[in-house]
């Protein structure tokens, strides 16, 4: 009897809908068009295997393909824009406006990022026009969240499990100023608990520095707002002030909004 395709690629420890899956994530942490043998390496699957789904993909229109390559598709951006922290009276909808005021107050680019696991994702973005560090705060952007500013905001007042899965996890060596003994990453936490905001310099990439406090509703950290700069950080302490009262803000509004949606 023939069997099902699908059938088959879960006898060998994968689906159908997990190899189509594995090439949307393959577009993660790059900026597209990319081409298929990039996407082929990426989602660790044959040539041929590939371009059989992304054709599939392409005819949902996932993903969208031009002489360059392929690059996700705008039914994407729709569905991402049904997640709850993207919908109105969600997290980044409440947020918008103290982040526009931290980057005309600061006139640093200001940013919200959300925990996702051991890692955080970046949700919303206020920037200058002629500033640019690079993507690596773009929304969409996902870093780990023991060498990231929002990261070790949200770390310092999340419960102990989620911290405990950070370190069973491993603490990551981005650049050489990364935290990855895990004693002195505890104290890391310890320092931003204290003093209610976390400062970064240089440990997710070289080149940037940022500050960031948590959004806590109900004693819960649902988010961190951020400002980046080129290193040295200028003016800590006054930096310091503006950015915790801009997530005070953000989740006073949070616990106001009867219609919040996380």
């Amino acid at each position: 009897m023939t069997q099902n395709p699908a059938m088959r690629d879960k006898e060998n420890g994968t689906t159908s809908l997990s190899r189509a899956l594995g090439l949307l994530t393959a577009f993660q942490g790059i900026s597209p068009p990319l081409s298929l043998s990039e996407l082929a390496r990426r989602a660790g699957l044959p040539k041929s295997t590939a371009f059989r789904f992304l054709t599939d993909l392409e005819d949902a229109g996932f993903v969208e393909r031009d002489s360059q390559g392929y690059q996700l598709g705008l039914p994407l951006f729709e569905l991402g824009s049904r997640v709850p922290v993207c919908r109105p009276n969600g997290l980044r909808d409440i947020a918008m406006h103290q982040l526009s005021e931290l980057h005309v107050t600061t006139g640093l680019n200001a940013h919200l990022a959300v925990p996702d696991g051991t890692d955080v994702v970046y949700v919303a973005k206020v920037n200058r026009g002629q500033q640019t560090l690079r993507n690596h705060f773009t929304p969409g952007a996902r870093h780990a969240a023991s060498c990231d500013a929002p990261g070790k905001a949200i770390l310092a007042f999340s419960d102990p499990s989620v911290v405990e899965a950070v370190l069973e996890r491993g603490l990551p060596r981005r650049t050489k100023y990364s935290i990855t003994e895990p004693r002195w990453f505890r104290r890391e936490l310890e320092r931003i608990r204290a003093n209610g905001v976390a400062f970064e310099q240089e440990e997710a990439s070289l080149g940037i520095a940022a500050v960031a406090a948590p959004v806590l509703v109900d004693g819960q950290p649902v988010g961190a707002v951020s400002v980046s700069q080129v290193p040295p950080i200028r003016n800590p302490d006054r930096l310091a002030a503006q950015i915790k009262a801009a997530a005070a803000a953000i989740s006073r509004d949070c616990e106001a909004t009867t219609a919040w949606a996380w």
